[in-house]
């Protein structure tokens, strides 16, 4: 739509708004007069008397009549204005446009095409709408404009509101399938003095009133695990998480996660319950346990394989990530058009070789025996303790969930640490952080524990969309 007949429209419903006014009728009151029904249910209720209210998204006159479509969050039914029934309100109908919220109140009847409509014996304008919405025929085609105002987008594409009341029922499975198993939900915090629990460069931000830098948490883990040395042996925690990294299909900057923790249980178990998780959450809200995402289509009911992470690098690249130099992997890694921005170290050059690999694996899978320099806080495996007792879900190419038997020796963590703190003052900004206040937790004794976290990127591969397509308002820069 052109700024100029934009411009018009908005003034024309500016003026609608004050001859509104000048008859006495607020266009945006805060008491309804009457108490509205739900459409869906009105709409079996033929021959009585009945309220409603929603937005107008079709108006017709005819002379002394007018008709009018209205649609709430369950249905649309259509309206009939009829002058010698409404008297002076006929004049407020006449001012109403598509796009307006009103309360219309009457009886239910069938018109002779056979069409279940409210005869309005009464009406209320709720909110005056000053832009028009685009056509339905048109849309939004412009992507970015779609995330930009996603309200619009909600009420011209029905299917996009679909999906998100599909995300709703998704993270309430997800709940619902921890209460069963006996967790107990818990609340940690989003600021932190130190960040830990994943790799990833934090926010960072300033708290007034101490006078102190905070980061904003990457990762509920680190405070969990203070939990559990508490005496809680089974918790979780669902809520928004924060890494200041790039923007692509599969990561946001600002997401949703499930992570959970349990005591007197390993890595093994965790995997079992995992799966087990995964076919609950399927089931609960799609009724199916068959998906396609992109080229890949799996069914989360099959066996999932162990994949072994070593072995699967130097089956497909050739790379030995113990005995070849950091070198030969970054050759390797060049030689495949990959780039590595920032600090380039071992346990980077080796995870972006993972990836190379990771992206032809359909699954569902659970990749196993990571080495130990590329997890800081995972056990080492009794066998071998060059590596560790992680696991990480992989479906469709891409990394889904995270999980391991957690470190809890605290001399041990604290090495871990220090190596982790040479590698940010070497300048690795995704490296962790020394937390001594979780080393010193560590030494009051925490259980053998587990612990598993994954984001709303489960939902967005089963639902085949991409990150900002499957989240409500993504993060775009100012227009």
């Amino acid at each position: 739509m052109a700024q100029e007949t934009l411009n018009e429209i908005r003034k024309v419903r500016l003026q609608k708004a004050d001859k509104l006014r000048s008859l006495g009728v607020d266009p945006y009151p805060s008491k309804l007069e009457k108490d509205p029904q739900k459409i869906e249910g009105v709409r079996k209720s033929i021959g009585k008397n009945v309220a409603v209210a929603g937005r107008l998204v079709s108006f017709r006159e005819h002379g002394n009549i007018s008709f009018a479509d209205l649609k709430d969050e369950t249905a649309s039914i259509q309206l009939l204005f009829q002058k010698k029934k409404l008297d002076k309100n006929y004049t407020v109908a006449k001012l109403l446009d598509v796009g307006d919220f009103i309360l219309v109140w009457g009886k239910v009847v069938k018109t002779e095409a056979g069409e279940t409509t409210v005869d309005a014996e009464g009406l209320q304008v709720l909110t005056k709408s000053i832009r028009p919405l685009p056509s339905v025929w048109h849309g939004l085609k412009d992507m970015e404009e779609r995330y930009r105002r996603r309200y619009v987008d909600l009420l011209l594409d029905p299917a996009v509101k679909e999906r998100f009341i599909r995300k709703s029922k998704f993270w309430d499975a997800n709940r619902e399938f921890m209460k069963k198993n006996g967790f107990l939900e818990v609340e940690t915090p989003i600021l932190e003095h130190f960040t830990g629990g994943a790799d990833a460069k934090p926010f960072k931000t300033h708290h007034d009133a101490l006078d102190e830098d905070f980061y904003l948490r990457i990762s509920t883990e680190l405070h969990q695990k203070r939990l559990v040395v508490g005496g809680f042996e089974k918790i979780y925690t669902l809520g928004p998480n924060f890494r200041n990294e790039g923007i692509d299909n599969e990561h946001l900057q600002e997401y949703y996660q499930i992570e959970w923790y349990w005591a007197y249980a390993n890595y093994l178990q965790a995997m079992e319950l995992v799966r087990d998780m995964f076919i609950f959450v399927a089931k609960k809200v799609y009724g199916k346990t068959e998906f396609v995402k992109g080229n890949h289509k799996f069914d989360l009911s099959d066996n999932w394989k162990q994949i072994d992470y070593v072995d699967a690098i130097k089956k497909r690249l050739g790379v030995d990530v113990f005995k070849d130099s950091k070198e030969s992997m970054l050759k390797k890694l060049r030689d495949m058009k990959t780039e590595l921005p920032g600090v380039v170290n071992k346990a980077r050059l080796v995870d972006n070789l993972w990836k190379l690999v990771r992206k032809d694996i359909t699954g569902p899978a659970f990749l196993i025996n990571e080495p130990k320099f590329v997890s800081p806080l995972a056990k080492s495996k009794p066998d071998n303790s060059d590596l560790t007792e992680r696991f990480h879900v992989i479906i469709a190419g891409a990394e889904l969930g995270n999980g391991y038997s957690e470190l809890n020796d605290p001399v041990d963590q604290l090495e871990r640490f220090q190596e982790q703190q040479k590698a940010r003052e070497a300048g690795d900004e995704e490296a962790q952080m020394l937390d001594m206040d979780y080393v010193e937790a560590l030494e009051y004794g925490m259980p053998p524990t587990v612990g598993y976290a994954h984001s709303e990127r489960v939902f967005w591969f089963l639902e085949n969309v991409t990150a900002r397509e499957g989240t409500f308002f993504p993060q775009m820069k100012k227009k």
